[in-house]
């Protein structure tokens, strides 16, 4: 991971720019390693007969999300809306493969 500095270091915008960029970079990482795991779900959910959408599992996620945002000091609203979209996109995935 590259070496950030923090916010209050920041002497221009330009120098912002380059740290935000560089979270992007690192966001988009874990998600790619996010979406492996995701592409394995197909497999597993095919051999245990699982379908696609886990009500429980949807519901789990988001409040576990939301619990560990509000603990971060982070807004969960806005944590648990890009991790909505974030699971229906992956439920779609599945259910793609699935239904293949």
């Amino acid at each position: 991971m590259t070496n950030l500095i923090a916010p209050e270091n920041c002497t221009s915008m330009a120098d912002l720019r380059v740290q935000i960029d560089a979270i992007d970079v690192q966001l988009i990482t874990l998600l790619k390693t996010r979406s492996g795991y995701i592409d394995r779900a197909v497999d597993l959910k095919r051999i245990e007969n699982l379908p696609a959408r886990t009500t429980n599992r949807v519901a789990e996620v988001l409040g576990k999300v939301s619990a560990t945002a509000e603990a971060k000091g982070l807004d969960p609203t806005l944590v648990r809306t890009l991790w909505t979209e974030l699971i229906e996109w992956s439920i779609a995935q599945e259910a793609k493969e699935l239904d293949a």
